[in-house]
């Protein structure tokens, strides 16, 4: 994850009861004179790929567990 920044980290609850920590990884760019983020990667703390579903809502995409977060910051 070379340039990746972690600018989020979210505790989620899943549908197998479990506890899971969500990170949001961003990649910086430069563009028109300023510097911008995007988002680059969501995935588990342990790095495994999650599709985001909805605003708060997550899927493990190996596993098909889905997750759910309570932060109001949480994309």
């Amino acid at each position: 994850m070379s340039g990746l920044v972690l600018k989020h980290l979210y505790h989620a609850r899943g549908s197998d009861g479990r506890d899971y920590e969500v990170h949001v990884y961003a990649e910086p760019a430069h563009k028109d004179n300023a510097w911008i983020e995007r988002i680059a990667k969501v995935c588990l703390s342990d790095g495994s790929e999650l599709r985001v579903l909805s605003r708060h809502h997550y899927q493990i995409v190996a596993s098909g567990v889905t997750l759910e977060t309570g932060d109001a910051e949480a994309i």
